[in-house]
């Protein structure tokens, strides 16, 4: 239990992340568990669920997990619904789940992969705030988790001249 964080300071609080079975989702939601928050997560698929939830407990990490895929709006009110049923509230919401299905230039990308990155990046985070909103509290953080390419986005190159945000 070399993880224990001295200072507990989410103690009572609530806090639900999103696609955090690897990466950034997996260390927030770590950290948010060892600050004392009752830590909610929901990843797309329950293989990764299970493992994810067995090796937070290998290091005496208890959360509950809920499968959970953010462009379901059935599945985004069971992630809330499980939530407030557990522990009556909502503190922090972290919105880590995103898709990038291609790595093309921007101005290539095809119309069905811009309305898959809309429908899961944007649209879902905001639908699953409206459902929590009626459970946050004064007080409540909403976290939007992002990547690079939306500070520098890679837009394309056309002859010599490149085109971007810059």
């Amino acid at each position: 239990m070399e993880n224990k964080v001295a200072a507990r300071r989410l103690e009572g609080k609530v806090a639900i992340v999103t696609a955090w079975t690897q990466g950034i989702g997996f260390g927030i939601a770590e950290s948010l568990a060892l600050e004392g928050a009752s830590v909610v997560i929901s990843s797309r698929k329950q293989k990764n669920v299970d493992e994810a939830v067995e090796k937070l407990k290998a290091k005496g990490i208890h959360v509950l997990a809920v499968v959970c895929h953010v462009s379901d709006a059935q599945q985004r009110k069971n992630l809330i619904n499980t939530t407030v049923e557990k522990d009556g509230k909502i503190d922090v919401i972290v919105s880590n789940a995103a898709v990038n299905p291609t790595n093309v230039p921007l101005l290539e990308t095809k119309e069905s992969v811009l309305d898959k990155l809309w429908e899961t990046n944007v649209k879902a985070s905001i639908l699953l705030l409206q459902d929590a909103a009626p459970h946050f509290k004064k007080g409540s953080s909403i976290i939007f988790i992002s990547s690079y390419g939306g500070y520098q986005p890679h837009v394309a190159e056309y002859g010599h001249k490149r085109i971007d945000t810059e």
